[in-house]
C-alpha cells in the first residue's frame, strides 16, 4: 500500500454504495492496494470513507461478485491475486483469447478438452440458422493461464465446417484460431453480446469460484464472407482475469 490517505466520500448523483465501490475501485487501479493486499478492517475502512459499516458491506459485496476482492469468513477482506493480470480487450477486435493473452505475454493452456457430434437441438438449429438434427460439433474446454482457469469455452459448429477429426493434438484452445488456419471458410465477421450472471453447477467446479459469483458470459456466432453463420460459441469468463471494452466512434 502506498502513503496515499483515504479520503470521505464527497456528494453526487451515485448512490453512496457506488460512490464507495468506486472509490474503492480507484484506489486498486492507482495502485494504493495491491493485489494480494488485505484491505484494513470494515470499521477502520468505514470510519475512514465517512459512511455507515451496512453501505460499506454493500460496496464491498459488488467488488467481491466483480472477483476484484476475496472475503475470507474471520480473517479480512484481501484484493484478488490475479486483479493486475486481468486481459483486456476491445470488443470490436475478431480476435481469440489466445492471441489476446500472447499479445499481453501471457501463455494460456486448453484443458479439459471434451469434442463430441451431437444432432442439433432446435435452439442450436436456430442460433446456427440450419435444420434440426444437423450434425454439429461440440468443442468444450477450460482454458487456463499460470494454472488457474480463467475461461470455460464452448463452440458449436456444423460438422460441414469443423469435424472432430479437425482437431488434433496441436489444437491450442481457440475455435477461431483454427478455422482461420485452415483457411475454408473464410472468416469476416462475429456478433457477440457480453451479459454478467452468477457462476453455478457446473461452471462452480469447471472455474473453481463460489457460488453465485459474478461472470462474464461471452455469446458469439461468426460468420464468412457469404453472411453463413459458422460457429455459434458460449464463453464464460472470471471477472478477476477480464476485463472487455467496446471503442465507438
Amino acid at each position: 500500500m502506498t502513503d496515499e490517505t483515504l479520503q470521505p466520500l464527497r456528494t453526487n448523483r451515485l448512490s453512496l454504495s457506488a460512490r464507495a465501490q468506486q472509490y474503492l475501485l480507484s484506489l486498486i487501479e492507482n495502485g494504493t492496494y495491491e493485489p494480494g493486499e488485505q484491505l484494513p478492517s470494515q470499521a477502520d475502512l468505514a470510519a475512514q470513507l465517512g459512511i455507515s459499516r451496512p453501505t460499506l458491506r454493500e460496496a464491498l459485496l459488488n467488488l467481491e461478485q466483480d472477483g476484484i476482492i476475496i472475503r475470507k469468513h474471520g480473517v479480512g477482506t484481501f484484493i484478488a491475486p490475479g486483479y493486475g493480470e486481468r486481459l483486456e480487450s476491445g470488443l470490436e477486435r475478431l480476435e481469440s483469447v489466445l492471441q489476446l493473452a500472447a499479445r499481453q505475454g501471457m501463455q494460456p493452456q486448453c484443458t479439459a478438452l471434451h469434442i463430441e457430434v451431437m444432432p442439433a437441438d432446435e435452439e442450436v438449429a436456430t442460433r446456427l440458422e440450419v435444420p434440426e438434427d444437423t450434425e454439429v460439433t461440440h468443442v468444450r474446454r477450460v482454458i487456463t493461464v499460470e494454472g488457474k482457469p480463467v475461461a470455460y469455452m464452448h463452440d458449436i459448429v456444423p460438422t460441414s465446417f469443423l469435424a472432430p477429426p479437425d482437431i488434433d493434438e496441436k489444437f491450442a484452445g481457440s475455435v477461431l484460431d483454427l478455422l482461420r488456419q485452415r483457411g475454408k471458410p473464410v472468416l469476416a465477421q462475429a456478433v457477440a453480446d457480453i451479459v454478467a450472471l452468477t457462476a453455478r453447477p457446473p461452471l462452480l467446479e469447471k472455474l473453481s469460484v463460489k457460488r453465485c459469483q459474478a461472470l462474464l458470459l461471452l455469446e458469439e456466432i461468426l460468420l464468412d464472407e457469404e453472411g453463413t453463420i459458422v460457429d455459434f460459441s458460449r464463453n464464460y469468463f472470471v471477472p478477476q482475469f477480464f476485463r472487455f471494452h467496446v471503442i465507438r466512434s
